[in-house]
């Protein structure tokens, strides 16, 4: 016995992708907004950067007990700096709001497609390149960013040397890159499959 969805199964499948994708989208974009205020501030620009490995004794539970241990980042905020710096950390938030983005919306492209019953056409394809070009393009103009803005930020606080991209900080992105690069092999597989489709039909 076959069981078959009829068009109402489809056309709720359809609706979910659409409502799950823009709750996304709008966490997104809140997620933006309040990076930028958490980094922009009154007293000037904030940012989490390591130090050295600092013993700390502090209360918890209000007051209730009390723990010691090492403090390894800190968040310190620069009153001033200079213009670069200021758009290089704007420009990592923003390029991760895009990313996400550009993820969001393709992979909703992908599902809507497959619900309509549209697997090997071009469109899908392009939509993988999106998503894995997005997530390995993304991510290293942010990592790239970020380290610009962490740099200046030292250099406002008169820290003497500024250090360059840290490989714990670029390794730390491998997961992301890996699935991206996995992606792109999606999308190379769905184009074979667009061809060999075409090549079935034209014998028939």
């Amino acid at each position: 016995m076959t069981l078959t969805r009829g068009p109402r199964s489809d056309a709720a499948d359809a609706i979910t992708v659409l409502l799950l994708g823009i709750g996304a989208a709008v966490t997104v974009v809140l997620t933006v907004v309040a990076r930028f205020l958490d980094v922009f501030r009154d007293a000037g620009v904030a940012w989490r950067i390591d130090i050295d490995d600092e013993p700390f004794s502090a209360s918890v539970g209000s007051g209730t007990g009390y723990v010691d241990g090492i403090v390894q980042t800190a968040l310190v905020i620069a009153p001033e700096v200079d213009g670069g710096t200021a758009a290089a950390l704007a420009g990592s938030v923003v390029a991760w709001g895009i990313t996400c983005l550009a993820v969001i919306a393709a992979v909703m492209y992908v599902a809507r497609s497959f619900l309509r019953g549209r697997f090997f056409v071009p469109a899908t394809a392009r939509a993988f390149d999106v998503i894995g070009w997005a997530l390995v393009g993304g991510g290293f103009v942010v990592l790239v960013l970020e380290n610009i803005g962490r740099n200046g930020i030292l250099t406002a606080l008169g820290v003497g040397e500024v250090e360059p991209l840290h490989f714990l900080d670029f390794w730390q992105w491998a997961p992301v890159w890996a699935v991206g690069v996995t992606v792109g092999l999606i999308a190379v597989a769905f184009r074979r499959g667009v061809r060999l489709q075409r090549d079935t039909e034209g014998l028939v």
